[in-house]
């Protein structure tokens, strides 16, 4: 992981005046797919989501039989019950072991938090000419850049929490190693 600012300027006022949260953060349903390829768990799962004034929580079911997974993530600590077994991870999170629950945590709370300049902490130009900006982690932890589209929208979200590597882009797609998932939201949602 790469300490500070390294390779970020201070962010442009005309980048910081465009700038948009990712379109599918518009408004996560209550229920949605979840499609999961990960040795924890893999399938097509219905999701069940839920925002709270300490956090959030997801729970997932399978087409037949009961919850597989749940997980609750507060201001300090993410908890999940798995089908291999519990798992907590406390702040500071970098410390945290690599888990789907912790991917998973990092992600619906890159989601959850606002795309203002208050979380800005640089910008610059990656090989390809698009625009990153380092954000203060929702989680409070780790570092996130944000990759923008030419509207200022976040296009991708790469995210480094401890030993994790996650990126999440406008599709949908989550991506870490040993990891590939996909977010689906329902038309009826």
């Amino acid at each position: 992981m790469t300490a500070g600012c390294q390779g970020f300027a201070p962010p442009a006022e005309p980048t910081l005046q465009r700038l948009r949260p990712m379109p599918m953060a518009a408004r996560i349903p209550p229920r949605f797919e979840l499609e999961i390829e990960s040795p924890q768990l893999s399938g097509v799962f219905d999701a069940v989501f839920a925002v709270g004034a300490h956090g959030f929580a997801l729970q997932l079911f399978p087409d037949i039989g009961g919850k597989v997974f749940d997980l609750a993530v507060g201001r300090d600590r993410v908890v999940a019950d798995t089908p291999a077994g519990p798992y907590l991870a406390e702040a500071p999170l970098d410390a945290a072991p690599p888990h789907l629950a912790l991917v998973l945590a990092a992600v619906f709370a890159e989601l959850l938090a606002p795309v203002d300049a208050a979380r800005v902490r640089g910008e610059r130009r990656s090989a390809s000419g698009d625009s990153e900006l380092l954000l203060a982690p929702a989680l409070g932890s780790g570092r996130v850049v944000a990759t923008l589209a030419d509207d200022g929208t976040v296009a991708r979200y790469t995210i480094e929490l401890g030993w994790l590597a996650v990126t999440l882009d406008a599709t949908g797609r989550v991506q870490a190693r040993g990891l590939d998932l996909h977010l689906r939201w329902r038309q009826d949602g």
